[in-house]
Formats: C-alpha cells, structure tokens, sequence
C-alpha cells in the first residue's frame, strides 16, 4: 500500500510540475494577444464613438484614399490614442470637486 501511495505522490508531483510549465508557456504566448486584443477595442472603441459622427467616418475613409493607407493608419492610431487619453482626462476632471479644478 504504501509504495502505492508514493507512486501517486511521485505522479502528482509530476503533473503539478507539467502543469506550472504549462501555464508560464500559456502566460508567455498571451502577452502578444494581449496587445491585439488591445487594439481591437481601440477599434471597437473608435467605431462606437463614429457611430453617431458619419462625417468622421467619411474623413478616415477619405484621409485613407489620399494618404497612403500605412501612413494614414499611424496617424488615425495616434489620433485614437489622443482622444482616448482625452476622454480619460476629461472624465478624470468632472470626477473633482468643483473647488478644486
């Protein structure tokens, strides 16, 4: 009974260690969806706030077709990016106490 018993113990120390090396690869191959999952909310951010703006729509698509499409995508990413940093800001400052704008 008693080398069953250490059998076991040997077994589940070993699916205990499979299991951590599994889960540090599974950690390392997420940080790269992490930043396209990033990006794709910027994109779902963005086309929910165009939702109710068709004009700017009509301008990333013109801005798209005068521009070369690699060069307009950096600048529509970094337009994203400030109104993004702007919300935040402006949600941030209406969160204050008039007292201290």
């Amino acid at each position: 009974m008693s080398s069953h018993l250490r059998e076991l113990g040997a077994r589940r120390r070993a699916l205990v260690a499979q299991s951590d090396a599994l889960r540090r690869r599974m950690s390392i191959s997420a940080q790269g969806l992490r930043q396209v999952v990033a990006f794709v909310d910027l994109g779902v951010a963005a086309g929910r706030s165009m939702a109710g703006r068709p004009l700017l729509a009509v301008g990333i698509v013109v801005a798209l077709v005068v521009l070369k499409p690699r060069r307009a995508l950096r600048l529509l990413g970094l337009g994203l990016t400030a109104a993004s940093i702007f919300s935040s800001l402006r949600q941030f400052l209406s969160a204050l106490p008039a007292s201290r704008r």
